[in-house]
């Protein structure tokens, strides 16, 4: 005979009245059926889907660092390329032949190969810009693109002044070259970001270091007449992924003005 229903009987020990709790055969079955199915649960994801999510854990973390190793080597590649590309930059622009020995107890001197990359990247605010005008004076040579085949460019403008020597940044940038040349003396070249650089050529003295960072306005250099030269001025260049730039069309100042120029060859 089947049981219907089962009955638990609960009796304290005090010998007070007890408790009776009845359940059904089917709500026993129904229970019974639970536990099963819980226990197979339990026993599935421990055997199965547990170590699938411990492997999914680790490939994920492996993924994550070949992603971050493929990032770094992307950024590596990048600066490689961009440091070739300043150094063609320089050796096109200021030739090939440096006077590095002018000045020996200056630490500030380095090999191209000691150049670094320019930490400004991402940059596009007005001040990262090469928008300031690096001298006040007048300007005593403008850019021009020479043709024929024993011509010269100038590539840049030749700023001179009476009051104000001291030159300043165009923008802010990181320096990646300040030394000595055979063509423009000491020179200074900043890196501005975004494919941005900045000449200033003939100084007296250059006042900032290669690798620092400069801000806009900044003074870097007092104007001078070092290098090929015949008098003290500034050779003031603006270069955009590796052309060059008038700066009477850069600078706002300078396209205001009336000065006459005069045309030199260097």
């Amino acid at each position: 005979m089947k049981h219907e229903k089962y009955t638990i009987l609960i009796l304290p020990d005090n010998e007070a009245n007890g408790r009776s709790y009845s359940i059904t055969a089917t709500t026993v079955n129904i229970l019974k059926f639970l536990i099963v199915l819980l226990l197979g649960v339990i026993i599935l994801f421990s055997t199965y889907y547990l170590p699938k999510a411990i492997e999914y854990r680790h490939i994920k973390m492996e993924n994550d660092f070949l992603l971050n190793e493929r990032q770094d080597v992307a950024g590596l590649l990048k600066n490689s390329k961009r440091i070739e590309e300043i150094n063609h930059f320089i050796e096109s622009t200021l030739g090939s032949h440096y006077d590095l020995s002018a000045n020996p107890g200056d630490s500030t001197a380095a090999s191209m190969n000691n150049w670094e990359l320019s930490p400004f990247e991402t940059m596009g605010l007005l001040k990262d810009l090469p928008t300031y005008l690096p001298i006040k004076g007048f300007v005593n040579a403008g850019f021009k693109v020479r043709e024929g085949l024993f011509s010269q460019d100038h590539l840049g403008i030749d700023l001179s002044s009476i009051e104000d020597r001291v030159v300043k940044a165009a923008g802010r940038g990181y320096v990646i070259f300040a030394d000595w040349t055979y063509r423009f003396g000491n020179t200074i070249i900043i890196d501005h970001g975004n494919g941005y650089l900045t000449v200033y050529g003939h100084n007296e003295q250059n006042l900032v270091t290669q690798r620092q960072v400069v801000d806009r306005a900044e003074p870097i250099a007092i104007m001078g007449n070092t290098g090929i030269s015949d008098g003290a001025h500034l050779h003031f260049e603006i270069w955009y992924e590796g052309v060059p730039l008038d700066p009477a069309t850069f600078i706002t100042e300078l396209s205001e003005t009336n000065s006459p120029t005069v045309e030199k060859d260097y």
